[in-house]
């Protein structure tokens, strides 16, 4: 069901976890959206009254958050960490990076924001590729296969099977922060947890995780406002 409510934030998502004990208002950074968490459908009712009474905390919050930086020619994103320009350039080949700015060729203004995207996935899965070889030799394991994608819980994984899944969106952070998402999943090809010997397999192979893991927690904010587009209308979702 959805429905619009009078407010100026964005979309609220009503959850189901069972496994939550109180009803929780959030605000997601990934999604940009509130998420209001129930324990179960019957406290639907409560949930809205939380929703009312935290309404202009909800408001304060969603002001902070980092003005979105949406694919348009002019604008400007984060790219290796660096405020950079989007240019559109009328016709076909592959974008480039030159004297601050990101070319990105397509056919019409109309496709542009598409293309901005696809070349940013296909610049990360190359830097990903680069740099998980790299980790791979150095443990001497071998991942089975590496996926790019918009993930919005984890800036990688890495499955039993041995596959590797990381978000596009590390190509905009600095080149540091990708090469350490990089050397953390293929440490879980021999250490599939967060133990001191998997800790260690990262520092032997990346050197110390701290300030790349600073980054992440500082700056996911920004990393996810990259092609977002701005929210004026509340809408009441239930999933």
């Amino acid at each position: 069901m959805i429905a619009t409510l009078p407010h100026e934030c964005g979309q609220v998502e009503v959850l189901i976890h069972r496994q939550s004990k109180r009803i929780t208002l959030r605000l997601d950074h990934a999604s940009r959206n509130a998420q209001l968490v129930l324990p179960h459908k019957r406290f639907l009712g409560q949930g809205k009254k939380l929703l009312l009474q935290r309404s202009n905390w909800l408001s304060q919050q969603w002001k902070k958050l980092p003005v979105s930086m949406p694919f348009t020619a002019g604008g400007t994103i984060m790219l290796g960490g660096e405020q950079t320009q989007l240019e559109f350039k009328l016709g076909r080949g592959a974008a480039r990076e030159q004297n601050g700015k990101f070319i990105v060729p397509a056919t019409q203004e109309a496709a542009f924001a598409d293309r901005v995207r696809r070349a940013l996935i296909e610049r990360a899965r190359v830097q990903l590729h680069e740099q998980v070889d790299i980790y791979a030799k150095c443990l001497n394991v071998q991942p089975q296969k590496i996926t790019v994608r918009d993930t919005r819980s984890r800036w990688g994984s890495c499955s039993a099977a041995g596959n590797l899944n990381f978000s596009w969106r590390l190509i905009c952070a600095p080149a540091f922060v990708l090469s350490y998402v990089a050397a953390h999943e293929v440490a879980h090809l021999r250490e599939a947890n967060h133990s001191f010997k998997f800790w260690d397999l990262v520092k032997q192979s990346f050197g110390d995780p701290a300030p790349a893991r600073k980054y992440l927690r500082a700056n996911a904010p920004e990393l996810f406002a990259i092609g977002a587009e701005e929210q004026t209308n509340l809408q009441w979702r239930e999933s």
